[in-house]
């Protein structure tokens, strides 16, 4: 009884594959792995928005290298770019800010349209999407600059506790 079940899984083994396979199907597929990166993340204080003499400046900047694509495999296989920003703005003034990207020399490769926060907005959110065969500059990208514009016309409290946060990231699209 033994040699007889053995006998039947063997046969069921070798001939429940018949079909053949297709090996041409690989040379169609493609893998696009996908990597999320932070970028820059900054808070600002009120009396950050004072210089050295006690003078309210209208405008604080933050340079931050962002070295990816100095990777030529990175920079080879770059399809897109999803850029994330959060903010808090606890401050009681609408802020401006100006995103760009910049390579080396400080030539700007990208520039985002300027970000409008309102006074007291806990959960600012913006996302954009870069196609690389729209804006092939984009991989000479080595630094993301933000400036933060303070347009109004009334005094900042330099004792206030409140703050400003900045978190970015990007989700980077690679095709192998």
């Amino acid at each position: 009884m033994r040699k007889l079940s053995l006998l039947l899984f063997c046969f069921f083994v070798t001939t429940s594959c018949v079909n053949d396979i297709d090996l041409s199907q690989i040379e169609e597929y493609s893998i696009s792995p996908e990597y999320t990166v932070s970028l820059a993340y900054f808070t600002i204080l009120p009396f950050q928005f004072f210089n050295q003499s006690g003078v309210q400046v209208t405008e604080r900047s933050d340079i931050t290298d962002f070295r990816v694509f100095e990777n030529s495999y990175a920079k080879d296989n770059l399809l897109k770019l999803d850029f994330y920003v959060e903010i808090r703005n606890e401050f009681d003034r609408d802020l401006t800010l100006q995103i760009s990207f910049l390579d080396n020399s400080m030539n700007i490769t990208h520039r985002f349209d300027d970000l409008k926060v309102n006074a007291n907005n806990l959960n600012y959110k913006f996302d954009e999407t870069i196609e690389v065969s729209t804006n092939p500059n984009i991989k000479t990208t080595t630094k993301i600059k933000v400036v933060i514009l303070d347009n109004s016309a009334g005094p900042l409290d330099v004792s206030a506790k409140t703050e400003f946060e900045f978190k970015s990231s990007v989700k980077i699209y690679m095709n192998v």
